[in-house]
């Protein structure tokens, strides 16, 4: 645990501090190669082998049959099944607001416009680890389908030789077409590449661990990602009249995910900071998951006091937190300060829990530091633009000169004469 004082030390430089670095994957690269070469060059035997050496596989056919995620969801308690329905209703509603719009127009030299066309096959990674996220699955192939997708491939760890029923209950909810019981670096490399048993997809979706962050890197010739998914962390923007025993419970709700998870809170008032501190510290003592909650509390927990709220705001777009909790009493006035933050909650009642679950904004938000330059996951990401124009006589014969002019300074001579052959037909 850390504690600044952003009056002595400057925004920009406590910004950096505070910042984590991105997700290393220096010094797992190269044994992830060799994990992606030997599915790319052996298929489905090498990704048996490493699912029963890696992920305790036991098994002849690693695609999960369809009355598996039956059995699963019908050995769930109903008020969790009742969770998930809940949790993706409120998805679909928000998600549907979403989508790109085709467009046509035509001038006088003639029709322009874009198609917005879904990809066809997504693969969706969902992480197993320390903890099974159902709502996981709920986020990323709620959006694929709004957005058109076809077909959808999900790949997730198995512990202990199986999957976690909440897991296979989302993906039976979600309707997902092919689902493998495999997970880490050789998972990501079989969804990229194909197998004999499983084709290749488009793009890949889902956080992960650092060995799939690495895959995911070294096979985005052949297929795109989405973003390397690192740590968890929040920040959050408190005044004097926040709750301290609200603002530990966020920072804590965070830090549980794992020990390199992150939670800083940023506040213009000594009193809020000092009693949040203490409230945080009673809670870390007595967490269920303790053990990873100590070492997140040790290295990640930080409090940073601020001169007003101005300054915080100007030091949280300089972090671009993944969560930005705004418990203030005018967090509109705060939220139109906003530029860097993958997720924004405003208001004392915004827990991030309920962002995590079922408010129905996405979760799988960018991490350190890429929220000044990434969005969070949505029906955008599932969907590609396609320009296309249809060009008159009249404004073939117009345009060409541009073209001519253009293409010849930039020492292109046949796409000049590309365009001026179609204006000496129309002249003729």
């Amino acid at each position: 645990m850390r504690t600044y004082d952003a009056r002595r030390t400057g925004i920009a430089e406590l910004g950096v501090l505070l910042r984590k670095t991105s997700v290393d994957t220096a010094a797992v690269v190269k044994k992830a190669q060799k994990i992606v070469d030997a599915v790319r060059s052996r298929g489905d035997t090498a990704l048996r082998e490493m699912a029963v050496r890696y992920d305790g596989f036991e098994g002849d056919d690693l695609r999960v049959p369809r009355r598996a995620l039956l059995e699963a969801t019908e050995r769930l308690p109903p008020e969790v099944v009742e969770a998930l329905r809940l949790s993706k209703s409120r998805i679909e509603e928000y998600h549907s607001r979403q989508g790109m719009s085709s467009f046509e127009y035509k001038d006088e030299c003639g029709v322009y416009g874009q198609k917005v066309v879904p990809l066809e096959r997504v693969g969706v990674y969902a992480p197993g680890g320390t903890a099974a996220y159902g709502s996981s699955v709920l986020m990323a192939c709620i959006p694929a389908r709004i957005a058109g997708v076809r077909e959808i491939v999900l790949c997730s760890p198995p512990t202990g030789g199986r999957m976690s029923d909440l897991v296979l209950a989302a993906v039976n909810m979600c309707g997902v077409d092919e689902v493998y019981a495999v997970g880490g670096a050789q998972s990501i490399a079989a969804m990229a590449y194909g197998t004999e048993t499983m084709p290749r997809v488009q793009k890949i979706i889902g956080p992960g661990g650092v060995f799939v962050s690495a895959a995911k890197l070294l096979v985005r010739n052949a297929c795109e990602i989405d973003f390397l998914a690192g740590p968890s962390e929040i920040l959050i923007i408190a005044d004097s009249a926040a709750s301290p025993e609200f603002l530990a419970a966020d920072m804590i709700a965070q830090l549980e995910h794992d020990r390199y998870a992150r939670a800083i809170l940023v506040s213009d008032s000594p009193s809020v900071i000092e009693s949040a501190r203490e409230e945080l510290s009673r809670m870390v003592s007595r967490a269920d998951r303790r053990e990873i909650v100590s070492s997140s509390y040790a290295d990640g927990a930080a409090f940073v006091r601020v001169r007003d709220l101005t300054d915080a705001m100007s030091l949280s777009n300089a972090v671009a937190p993944e969560h930005l909790l705004l418990d203030v009493a005018k967090p509109r006035e705060l939220l139109a300060k906003v530029t860097n933050a993958g997720s924004v909650f405003l208001g004392k009642w915004s827990s991030v829990s309920f962002g995590d679950y079922c408010a129905g904004t996405n979760h799988i938000l960018p991490t350190n530091g890429v929220a000044a330059m990434r969005s969070a996951l949505s029906v955008y990401d599932f969907q590609k633009i396609i320009p296309y124009q249809s060009l008159s006589r009249r404004g073939a014969s117009e345009l060409a000169g541009v073209v001519g002019s253009l293409a010849l300074s930039e020492g292109l001579p046949c796409h000049a004469r590309a365009a001026l052959m179609r204006a000496e037909k129309v002249s003729r």
